[in-house]
């Protein structure tokens, strides 16, 4: 009979399981109650895959010998298989009552009495094995998840670092930490835990390397600002889970928002193969498609995405913004409308953006009144200090001063405040905060206006007594711009360059060429792309014999002018960034501004200097639509593309013109 037993565990050892079993059936057809038999048996059904007829024959090995540990440790590893959590923790438990000095068999019982949820008898589990395992890290970690699952997050925390006393390199034990941390606000304590876990788990098994831990680790490195490293953690997360169209489209959102914007529509795109139709995804590419100017395959995205969920506010939102770059405008307000009826609770970006188009169309009050909801959203208007005056009522204050501050960029500065000029002689008298680069141009542009450059913490002065209302400067048109009619008289030039500096810049360029200051990129986040012209092409169209070229484009450009063949010059006396007092002394130096849409047309149409602004189709909202000029400026003259990307056409218009 012994020898028969060996034989049929060699066999199964072997793999051969048809010889193993018939071995073992006519050793029971000899012995029905040999109960090691039994036991082997059933160690061949679980290998052969019947857990069912493996559970019976373990079960009726228990039944004849039920004092071996090795049968019931068995036992609950089959009913494991049949996922009977209660049956296994069972059987670990009768077994652990045989042989209580196996710690591995009561780490087993411990974790499974986790995953049942019974959490204080499993503590109890591994409160014992630390008596005698005061070292093993794994315990500690176990414990200390068991604790984060009971809500007890102080000793949960310690637990994890007690791990990390004892293996350092631990990545379950970084990493769970790190989100504890992150949970906590210690958003530095999470990225630093963090990427101590990444860097443990290169070493550490496949099974720890899934992609939902590089994908935790993507949304801390993206709230730290490091976006490169955010985009690289993403991209990792969606190889290792490659069927997880969530890691996907969390690689493409990481990608666009490092600017890669082809790279993120390809990570939408196998999103899309995932979760075919799924509006967010359709709705995302779109978004990216847009910001590369591709407007046919946005519009296709957008509107596949607002089919599939008529209900999905942003999805009309970004269609209305395809729109909108198509030149389509009355067709965008209709998509915002649809976008302010699917979520009218929610509705302030719609009607921004409904702003936009009304603006852009000339209906300046409706405009000017929605524009206000750009302060309910992420990307509207900026910054919001939060001043303790109350608001501007349009009438002029009779007993003391109104604070306009500045708002978004530094050619939005420019173009609000020309319309200080107007308040001046209405007997309103004016405090203005502003971007510390603008005072020295604005204090000697508005002697009557007290000038506050722009600080951290802000200036005292902007809180003072004699202050009695204040105003965005971005909100000034809605009381005094509500149709073109009213900027008749009132935009005239009203920046003042000063005139020595005039005179040196002059001295140091004039050389008997007509003078033509460029700019030929903008950086603005999100549309710079499409109003921004290679200096190639642009000095190609003003290259003639009798012109000399000068860079007025901030930035560090030095390697883009050594490029092209033209020959463009470069003031190394003034640092168009910073100094902008001396580029205004520089642009009323010129003979000429040729540039894209950015600061310098401001500037330049503030100054009153001829300038040429070189506009995409879809151009911003102050331009308005069909214009080759603008109120805002009248010495500004508007080259707009006849069809978006067609910089060709406006540069050949440009170099007739010149």
């Amino acid at each position: 009979m012994q020898e028969a037993l060996v034989a049929a565990l060699d066999y199964q050892e072997a793999g051969q399981f048809a010889e193993a079993d018939t071995l073992y059936r006519r050793i029971l057809d000899v012995a029905p109650d040999h109960a090691p038999a039994f036991h082997l048996w059933g160690i061949l059904a679980a290998r052969t895959g019947q857990p069912d007829k493996a559970a019976d024959r373990i079960s009726r090995a228990i039944a004849v010998a039920p004092g071996i540990a090795d049968f019931y440790t068995n036992l609950a590893r089959v009913f494991a298989t049949l996922n009977r959590l209660d049956k296994v923790a069972h059987h670990y438990a009768n077994a652990l009552t045989l042989r209580p000095e196996d710690a591995d068999l009561r780490f087993q019982l411990a974790g499974v009495l986790h995953d049942l949820g019974r959490l204080d008898e499993a503590d109890v589990q591994y409160g014992t094995l630390l008596t005698s395992a005061p070292q093993h890290a794994n315990i500690h970690l176990n414990r200390a998840l068991l604790w984060e699952a009971q809500g007890q997050l102080s000793k949960a925390r310690r637990g994890f670092q007690t791990t990390l006393v004892l293996e350092p390199a631990h990545p379950k034990a970084l990493l769970r930490l790190a989100a504890m941390e992150q949970g906590l606000g210690h958003s530095g304590a999470a990225l630093a835990a963090h990427s101590r876990g990444m860097v443990a788990l290169r070493g550490a098994p496949d099974g720890l390397r899934d992609g939902g831990v590089f994908g935790t680790f993507s949304a801390l490195l993206a709230e730290a600002g490091e976006l490169k490293r955010a985009a690289e953690a993403a991209r990792a997360a969606a190889a290792l889970a490659p069927n997880s169209a969530t890691l996907w489209n969390d690689a493409a959102n990481r990608l666009k928002a490092l600017g890669q914007l082809s790279e993120s529509t390809v990570a939408y795109g196998r999103a899309l193969i995932l979760l075919a139709g799924n509006s967010v995804l359709l709705n995302n590419r779109a978004d990216s498609w847009l910001k590369l100017g591709m407007l046919d395959r946005a519009e296709v995205d957008a509107r596949a995405s607002v089919v599939a969920d008529p209900g999905f506010a942003s999805g009309w939102n970004i269609l209305g913004s395809v729109l909108m770059a198509q030149g389509r405008t009355e067709e965008a307000l209709c998509a915002y409308e649809h976008a302010i009826c699917a979520d009218p609770a929610a509705n302030a970006q719609a009607r921004f953006n409904r702003s936009i188009g009304l603006l852009t169309l000339g209906r300046l009050a409706e405009g000017w009144d929605e524009y206000e909801q750009g302060w309910n959203v992420p990307a509207g208007r900026f910054p919001h200090p939060g001043f303790p005056q109350p608001p501007w009522d349009g009438i002029a204050p009779a007993d003391g001063a109104l604070l306009v501050w500045g708002e978004q960029g530094l050619g939005d500065e420019v173009m609000f405040a020309s319309l200080i000029p107007q308040l001046a002689t209405e007997g309103v008298r004016v405090v203005l905060d502003c971007d510390p680069r603008l005072a020295p141009l604005l204090a000697r542009a508005l002697p009557a206006v007290t000038i506050v450059p722009r600080t951290e913490p802000l200036s005292d002065r902007l809180i003072a007594p004699d202050i009695v209302a204040q105003s965005p400067a971005g909100s000034l048109p809605r009381r005094m711009r509500r149709g073109l009619d009213d900027f008749a008289g009132h935009q005239t030039p009203f920046l003042k360059a000063d005139p020595d500096r005039v005179t040196a810049a002059r001295r140091r360029h004039a050389d008997g060429r007509r003078l033509i200051g460029i700019s030929w990129s903008s950086k603005n986040a999100s549309l710079g792309r499409l109003r921004s012209i290679p200096l190639d092409r642009l000095a190609g169209a003003l290259d003639r014999p009798d012109v000399k070229l000068i860079s007025l484009q901030y930035g560090d450009v030095a390697a883009q002018i050594a490029a092209t063949r033209i020959p463009v010059a470069i003031d190394p006396t003034i640092d168009v960034w910073s100094d902008i007092d001396g580029l205004a002394a520089m642009i009323c130096a010129m003979d000429l501004i040729v540039s894209v849409d950015n600061s310098t047309v401001h500037l330049a149409g503030g100054l009153g200097c001829p300038t040429w602004a070189l506009l995409p189709y879809f151009a911003d909202w102050r331009w308005m639509r069909f214009r080759s000029d603008t109120p805002w400026y009248p010495a500004v003259r508007l080259l707009r593309q006849e069809k978006p990307g067609d910089w060709e056409g406006v540069l050949k218009r440009l170099r007739e013109a010149v």
